[in-house]
């Protein structure tokens, strides 16, 4: 069985409006892809201009692992 993915909370501040998303990814960096992809659907923008918005120069997003899944060996 491969890597399983942990579950993300997303804080995000666009278009003065705070959005508070959750996804299922590896890792942090692939949980922000998936936020900034998520907001660019409901805001009907490309996702290249929210990733952008959010590329860590402003203080205008927090990512928290909310659940992390490990595997269990079976004996």
């Amino acid at each position: 069985m491969g890597k399983l993915k942990s579950l993300w909370k997303g804080r995000f501040n666009f278009s003065r409006e705070i959005h508070h998303l959750r996804t299922h990814a590896y890792s942090e960096r692939q949980a922000w892809a998936c936020f900034c992809n998520r907001l660019a659907k409901i805001h009907d923008v490309h996702p290249r201009h929210v990733m952008a918005v959010f590329d860590g120069s402003r203080d205008n997003f927090k990512i928290q692992l909310e659940i992390e899944w490990k595997e269990v060996p079976n004996e």
